[in-house]
């Protein structure tokens, strides 16, 4: 039943789309210099609210058979399609990395993820933040806005147009939750020994294995 309700597939998809993400190291970031409960916190409500908002869209687009009064499940098609395409993009990516890119996500990350993050900090958080508040919403408005567009947010979608909504909400705030939570508590660690290429490819693969699912659900 939990498999069922969208849980698993939404939790495992999030959780491996977000570990070596922007959004992770953003956390990360943050959490080295400010309190991490409050970091924790304000990512959080910016994840939930975004992912709250793509459950929706999916919603909609799940919806969409019904005013056109056609028996064609096209919510779910097009979830089939936005799965099958990360799936092979991410893949496609991973691959095209060096072979050094199996060391660590730090080390080789100079142009990728982990610089952008350390780029959008140093911007944006210029100033030493000093109320509880400021932190809040610092963290918030970091993770929400570099959040959105970003390919887990597409997953959330598509998975919102093709399973249950409630169960799929739950599963990706869980696996957000997990992820940033790593994140803050030993992302610096975690980026020396992680492979970039390897998260790619697994992340690529999950990808594909749930558009098949779902398309075997569909018919």
């Amino acid at each position: 039943m939990l498999a069922k309700s969208g849980f698993t597939a939404a939790f495992t998809l999030i959780f491996v789309s977000e570990i070596g993400d922007k959004t992770f190291f953003i956390a990360a970031l943050l959490a080295m210099q400010y309190q991490r409960a409050l970091v924790l916190l304000g990512s959080m409500a910016a994840l939930s609210l975004m992912t709250i908002v793509s459950v929706i869209i999916g919603r909609i687009f799940q919806s969409v058979p019904a005013q056109f009064q056609t028996t064609l499940p096209i919510g779910e098609y097009a979830a089939i399609a936005l799965l099958a395409f990360f799936g092979f993009k991410s893949i496609k990516d991973a691959w095209q990395l060096p072979d050094n890119a199996n060391g660590n996500l730090q080390g080789n990350s100079e142009s990728g993820e982990l610089a952008e993050a350390e780029e959008l900090v140093k911007e944006k958080v210029a100033k030493k933040l000093t109320s509880p508040l400021e932190v809040l919403w610092k963290s918030f408005s970091l993770v929400f806005f570099a959040e959105w567009g970003d390919r887990s947010m597409l997953a959330t979608i598509a998975l919102g147009a093709a399973q249950s909504p409630f169960g799929v909400a739950s599963g990706a705030i869980a696996g957000h939750l997990v992820a940033t939570f790593l994140a803050i508590v030993g992302g610096a660690f975690l980026a020396n020994y992680l492979s970039e290429k390897l998260v790619g490819l697994i992340g690529g693969v999950l990808f594909l294995l749930f558009a098949v699912a779902t398309f075997f659900g569909v018919f």
